[in-house]
C-alpha cells in the first residue's frame, strides 16, 4: 500500500533551510517506495478570505514589511509561493481523503500550527490546518498535534471556529493551554513515554465524544530525542508507537485522516527518516490485517 502525498518543488524554496529541507522527505519516500506522489497546485487567494486578518493576509500575499515576515521566516515571493502550494496541497489531500471511506492522504508540508487569526507565528504563516475546517464548515475537523510545540495558533481558530477542534500533546508549551473546543497536554522529560502513552489513550475518548468527520494528524519529528529544540526527547521506537497509536485509532473509527509532517530540527537525512517511520506506521494501521512493523529507519 502506498499513501498518497501531496507535494511540488514549491514546497521547497532553496533559499530557506526550513523549507528545502522537505526535498529531503519527498526524496526518502520515493526512493522507498512509501508513497505515490500527487501534484499539489496554489490554494488561491481568494480561498483564504476570511480566515485570518484581512491586513496581515494582504500584507503576506504582497511582501509588506513588517507584517510580511510575521512567522520568522523572511519573506520572498517564492517563499510566499510555497506557503500557497502547501495550502493547497492541504485542500487536496483533504479531498482525496474524503473521497474513500476511512480514507488517507499525506501533505509532505511543515506544520502550520502557530499561525493565529491575527498574524503568522513560529515558522507558520497560514494555519493550514483552520483553513480545512474553514474550506469545509459542514464537516467537523479534529486535529491532533503531537509537535514538539503546543498548537496555540490552531488553538486559538478553535474558539472562533465551531467546527474546528484540537488536541496537542507537546513537551514545549509554546502558549497552548487548552480552551473552547481544544485540549492542551504537556509532557515532561522526567514523565517520558509512559505519560505520553497514557495521554494517547485519552485522546481516543476525546475523538468519540467529538465524533469528527475528519482527522488531521500533525506528526511533528522535533520531538525526537537528538532534535536541537525537543524537551519531550521520544525515541525512534516511541515515536513509531506514537504514529501508529494514532493512526490506528483513526482506523478503528473508520475515520478519513490526513497528515503532515510538521517540525523537525536536526540534519534533513534524519528528519527524513523519522518522516518515513511515520508513513510505515500509517500503512500497518490501515492494512486489513495490521503486520508487524518492518524494519524501522533509525535516526540516531
Amino acid at each position: 500500500m502506498r499513501i498518497p502525498a501531496f507535494y511540488s518543488d514549491a514546497y521547497a524554496p532553496g533559499e530557506e533551510p526550513l523549507l528545502a529541507r522537505l526535498r529531503a522527505t519527498r526524496d526518502l519516500l520515493q526512493r522507498l517506495a512509501l508513497v505515490d506522489l500527487q501534484p499539489a497546485t496554489p490554494v488561491r487567494p481568494a480561498q483564504l478570505d476570511g480566515l485570518h486578518d484581512p491586513t496581515y493576509l494582504q500584507a503576506f500575499l504582497d511582501g509588506r514589511e513588517p507584517l510580511a515576515s510575521r512567522q520568522g521566516i523572511r519573506w520572498t515571493p517564492r517563499v510566499r509561493d510555497a506557503t500557497l502550494s502547501m495550502l493547497g496541497g492541504q485542500l487536496a489531500a483533504v479531498d482525496r481523503c474524503l473521497a474513500h471511506p476511512a480514507g488517507i492522504a499525506m501533505n509532505i508540508a511543515r506544520g502550520f500550527h502557530h499561525a493565529h487569526p491575527l498574524a503568522g507565528s513560529g515558522f507558520c504563516a497560514i494555519n493550514g490546518l483552520a483553513l480545512v475546517a474553514h474550506a469545509h464548515p459542514t464537516l467537523k475537523v479534529l486535529v491532533v498535534d503531537c509537535d514538539e510545540h503546543g498548537g496555540n495558533g490552531t488553538e486559538e481558530f478553535a474558539a472562533r471556529m465551531p467546527n474546528l477542534f484540537a488536541v496537542s500533546i507537546f513537551g514545549t508549551r509554546f502558549g497552548c493551554r487548552g480552551g473552547t473546543r481544544s485540549w492542551a497536554f504537556h509532557v515532561s522529560r522526567e514523565e517520558g513515554f509512559a505519560r505520553y502513552a497514557r495521554v494517547l489513550d485519552g485522546v481516543g475518548r476525546i475523538i468519540d465524544d467529538v465524533a469528527p468527520d475528519l482527522l488531521i494528524y500533525q506528526a511533528g519529528a522535533d520531538c525526537h530525542v537528538h532534535d536541537p529544540k525537543s524537551q519531550l526527547r521520544l525515541r525512534t521506537g516511541e515515536m513509531f508507537r506514537r504514529d501508529l497509536a494514532v493512526f490506528t485509532m483513526a482506523r478503528e473509527r473508520r475515520l478519513p485522516v490526513l497528515f503532515l509532517v510538521a517540525g523537525g530540527y536536526q540534519d534533513a537525512t534524519k528528519v527524513a527518516r523519522l518522516n518515513c517511520n511515520t508513513v510505515r506506521a500509517a500503512r500497518i494501521a490501515h492494512r486489513k490485517r495490521a503486520t508487524p512493523a518492518g524494519p524501522l529507519a533509525v535516526s540516531r
